[in-house]
């Protein structure tokens, strides 16, 4: 691909009449910001745009992953593993799980995205079986009190992603893109799965592996289009996959500020986008905060200002706050 091309974005209430809309929302642009390898970027009239790259952008994408609620939709992190970076949890009593999800769900979460096994920079591949058991106790009560609630599994591993999906979960939550085990594909076609397929640099243990060069940003968005056309060509439906930038895996923090500015860039893939930033380094780098739980300002903002360059899902450890900013943007008619 020799051009790529980002859509500026547009949330005036008035606009021109050769404005074209990003898929169902009132967002808009009628120019784009075209990248070409190792060249200045320019800017263009969407006219001059190929019409592909037009007819990918202004397509319908009113549901995305199943939910009946229209986007942009607010994934919740259910960390069960006690060394994650941000709130590993480390009591698993059937009450403190209950309290916990329900907590979720009074703050208005639309997907809850379980994990058992960290991925933070310097993390230990656990197995299986322990990652199952550190899973099965919040399936078991989803399923038991709330059982419409969408509910993601965030693992590498084939037989995790089965042993969640039998159990009611609907979307396969991937940071190695199906990479990591083999059986990774059959699983996800074996359970009509939605599948969310992340950018990272390496594999295994290997997932912060640095990313270089200055046409990195461009590289991300090659290595996503393979992976989709890839799933694509393995029988799975272009509808059922969500892609993600993977924001600080592997990434300085002027990259991650770099994809952010320009993550309306990944809307010509044709698949939903799907940012987490939320309490990262980066963050706290920026606003002097080391603990992850007082980057909340920092979490809520950067989510808002993807939200409005039309990303579809955002996933995130302050429900209530990041829910509450969404519901200002949509009365000012920002989104949808």
């Amino acid at each position: 691909m020799s051009r790529y091309f980002r859509p500026i974005i547009c949330t005036e209430s008035v606009f021109p009449a050769d404005a074209i809309f990003l898929g169902s929302t009132r967002l808009w642009f009628n120019s784009v910001k075209v990248f070409e390898r190792d060249k200045t970027p320019v800017v263009i009239n969407i006219a001059d745009a190929p019409i592909d790259v037009k007819s990918q952008l202004s397509e319908n994408r009113n549901t995305i992953l199943g939910a009946e609620k229209k986007p942009p939709l607010v994934m919740g992190v259910l960390n069960l593993s006690p060394d994650s970076f941000s709130d590993g949890f480390q009591v698993y009593r059937y009450d403190d799980l209950l309290k916990r999800i329900n907590r979720m769900i009074n703050d208005g979460v639309d997907i809850i995205d379980i994990g058992g096994e960290s991925t933070r920079p310097g993390f230990v591949t656990i197995s299986p079986n322990e990652e199952i058991n550190r899973i099965e106790e919040a399936l078991k009560i989803i399923r038991k009190t709330n059982p419409n609630m969408l509910v993601s599994i965030d693992t590498r591993k084939a037989l995790v992603a089965e042993h969640a999906l039998s159990r009611g979960a609907r979307i396969f939550n991937d940071v190695s893109s199906l990479n990591f085990d083999v059986d990774s594909m059959e699983v996800a076609k074996k359970f009509d799965a939605y599948i969310c397929l992340m950018h990272n640099s390496g594999s295994g243990e290997d997932l912060h592996k640095k990313i270089m060069g200055k046409n990195f940003l461009l590289d991300i968005f090659d290595y996503l289009r393979e992976r989709v056309e890839l799933v694509v060509s393995r029988g799975i439906s272009r509808s059922r996959i969500i892609i993600d930038p993977g924001i600080g895996f592997g990434k300085t923090e002027e990259q991650n500020l770099c994809i952010l500015a320009n993550i309306s860039l990944f809307h010509t893939l044709g698949c939903p986008i799907l940012v987490g930033v939320s309490r990262k380094r980066f963050i706290g780098n920026i606003t002097g905060e080391d603990n992850p739980a007082d980057r909340l300002i920092g979490s809520v903002l950067m989510a808002g200002e993807a939200i409005k360059q039309g990303v579809q899902v955002v996933r995130v450890h302050d429900i209530k706050e990041t829910s509450q900013m969404i519901k200002i943007l949509d009365n000012l008619y920002i989104v949808d």
